[in-house]
């Protein structure tokens, strides 16, 4: 399977004759995606669990799923560059990008966006809902997993910078603020939490995720991809790396339970879990060199993968699983004959989790598919 066609220097990566097709034609990609979206659902499941019932799920097992939102920034790296490196230095494609990714991107948000001020009723302020639109990064979004397509959205407009230098040596530039601006520990002034939280936005460390994306991207575009072999160790350093840190982090988090209690957990957690201080380098970095490594694989015809037609189909409605799951556990939860049975029974929550992914897989093929074909016509033409 190719990276985005082939080239006479490294068979299986980029090339200047033809443009690649969306994520899907990488199955080790799109089955990546499908394991972050269900480490996210995981880790949903059990916060919203806890403010429901006000017990711990599982002794809170599913603490680390926050991690695939790492994996997520990784993965955005690498995709936008397999599906956009030919554009780099091409002004004239700058238009396709954007009609691209906005068809990509934006529908199936502002439907779950409606979906929830329908549920609100009329109590949603104004402002509150054009930030949502918009994806204005704020403390507390509307929707919860807006805040990471804020970050996407940022990315997607330095990548828009390299496509609209001319000089294609040097077009690439705008892509190293993603490694200077988490370098920079710039905080807003302390009477203006707007401030604060526009310099917590720009000088965070996700940045570097997506530059740790962009390299893999590179390093496989420069040199071709490495033996089977190698890049079997490198699945398996990645790997284990990414599932200590799960394992520790999950320690972790288990002791504090009893010391900051649950309503404080999320956030003073963050100050005393090393783990999720350190969440870049713990999981991002770990999650990059497995992709390398997947990639590899699948360019030498190696990977087998387990489970990966279902991993794949995940994948697939990985970004309405993400941005519904949360609405479907709350909603469900929220009820309080189906709360009580899961109290008793926690596994029921499998079917809480079934109607998740049914609703984003309607909204998948309803709403997505469509709008990324309409969007591919219009950058055609």
């Amino acid at each position: 399977m190719m990276l985005t066609g082939s080239s006479p220097q490294h068979p299986g990566l980029a090339s200047s004759g033809r443009q690649p097709a969306e994520y899907g034609h990488l199955y080790s990609l799109q089955a990546l995606r499908g394991v972050a979206a269900l480490l996210v659902m995981l880790y949903h499941s059990g916060t919203l669990y806890a403010v429901h019932t006000g017990q711990v799920l599982w002794q809170n097992a599913f603490r680390a799923g926050f991690a695939g939102v790492d994996v997520f920034f990784v993965l955005s790296g690498v995709v936008i560059c397999c599906a956009h490196a030919e554009d780099i230095g091409r002004p004239q494609r700058a238009l396709r990008f954007v009609v691209r990714r906005t068809f990509r991107l934006l529908p199936v948000y502002w439907l779950v966006v409606a979906m929830k001020v329908l549920k609100d009723g009329a109590t949603v302020p104004l402002t509150t809902l054009l930030g949502a639109v918009l994806l204005v990064p704020v403390a507390q979004p509307y929707i919860t997993a807006a805040w990471t397509l804020s970050f996407e959205l940022l990315f997607y407009t330095l990548f828009l910078g390299c496509i609209l230098l001319p000089w294609r040596r040097i077009a690439a530039f705008p892509l190293l603020v993603l490694v200077v601006l988490p370098m920079l520990p710039l905080e807003g002034p302390a009477d203006s939490p707007a401030l604060q939280q526009a310099a917590h936005f720009l000088f965070n460390g996700h940045w570097l995720e997506f530059a740790f994306g962009v390299v893999a991207y590179g390093l496989l575009r420069r040199f071709g991809p490495p033996s089977p072999t190698a890049s079997s160790l490198l699945v398996a350093a990645g790997v284990a790396a990414f599932g200590t840190a799960a394992v520790v982090g999950t320690r972790i988090s288990q002791s504090l339970i009893g010391q900051i209690g649950l309503v404080a957990h999320d956030v003073a957690e963050l100050q005393s879990n090393p783990v999720l201080d350190q969440a870049v380098y713990c999981f991002g970095l770990p999650a990059a060199v497995a992709i390398l490594g997947l990639i590899a694989l699948e360019s030498h015809g190696r990977l087998r993968l387990p489970w990966q037609a279902g991993l794949t189909w995940v994948g697939d409605i990985s970004y309405s699983l993400y941005l519904t799951h949360g609405f479907v556990i709350n909603s469900l939860l929220g009820i309080a004959s189906i709360r009580e049975w899961i109290v008793r029974q926690p596994l029921l929550l499998i079917l809480v989790w079934g109607a998740a992914l049914l609703l984003a897989s309607v909204l998948h093929r309803l709403v997505e598919v469509p709008a990324m074909r309409l969007g591919g016509k219009i950058g055609r033409r």
